[in-house]
């Protein structure tokens, strides 16, 4: 019997191994991968407020989802489009990505700006913070990018204080009906205009990574996941302001293939009892 469960731990302990390397070879692709992209990123539309009418816009809604939150954690900070901006309105923000140059361009953009934010290379599904650290964790876009949405939403609660609030922002998935000419007209002007590789991405190509939401998800789905995480008070909110606002402004080719809305998404850690 022990000879039979020495065998069968000695199993399970290989297995971590190879999900362990496999972790880290996946964290290594993406961590590569936003670092080509820090290069061009603030090219892309989307990735900044495209008028003040829209900077307003998502100020408005931060405060509304945020309120009085003291110290804020941005995950997934990119190049910093809602740290600085929640900065701006005063909150204490700390900025985490796992690209080393997405950290060091929003960094610059913070020193030009006077704003005091911390930005820091971290992990988004192993944060290096203790428990209960933050009011108040925001994200824009990430969930997508994580092998392990579902480990990454309990990690986010761990830091996050009894009553503290998440609210993140995601589309959801694209009209297949636009994704074949429209979608091609769109990578020749990103190649022409932006000056790179569309067709370079997570789900493509020898090294892909395999992100369950990769190419967006259906509210449901997150409202279940952020459920079954223990959050409470989970809500998904379309945010038709800012898509109108920002669609004014979009270049035509980005016009004609964007068919995917985006999501607020707001929920609470329990408070203790």
């Amino acid at each position: 019997m022990n000879i039979l469960y020495g065998r069968v731990q000695l199993a399970a302990e290989a297995a971590l191994n190879l999900w362990r390397v496999k972790m880290n070879e996946d964290k290594q692709v993406i961590r590569d991968f936003w670092n080509y992209r820090s290069q061009t990123f603030d090219k892309s539309p989307g990735h900044y407020a495209a008028s003040k009418e829209e900077e307003e816009a998502w100020k408005v809604l931060l405060r509304s989802k945020l309120g009085n939150a003291e110290k804020i954690l941005d995950i997934g900070s990119g190049t910093g489009f809602l740290s600085l901006i929640l900065a701006d309105m005063g909150y204490g923000v700390v900025g985490i990505d796992l690209s080393e140059k997405m950290i060091t361009r929003a960094s610059a953009k913070a020193r030009e700006k006077g704003l005091p934010i911390a930005f820091h290379q971290d992990d988004a599904e192993n944060l290096g913070f203790e428990n209960n650290s933050f009011d108040a964790i925001v994200n824009r876009a990430v969930l997508w990018t994580l092998p392990h949405p579902d480990i990454a939403v309990r990690e986010w609660m761990r830091v996050l204080r009894p009553g503290g609030k998440l609210c993140f922002f995601l589309h959801e998935p694209r009209d297949d009906r636009k994704v074949s000419i429209q979608k091609q007209v769109l990578n020749l002007w990103i190649l022409l205009s932006e000056r790179r590789n569309p067709w370079r991405t997570l789900g493509n190509g020898r090294q892909a990574v395999n992100l369950p939401y990769n190419g967006g998800v259906k509210p449901g789905v997150i409202v279940d996941l952020l459920k079954s995480a223990g959050y409470s008070n989970v809500l998904a909110e379309p945010m038709h302001r800012i898509e109108a606002l920002k669609r004014q402004r979009l270049p035509y080719p980005y016009r004609i293939s964007h068919g995917h809305g985006q999501f607020c998404y707001t929920a609470e850690k329990p408070k203790e009892d």
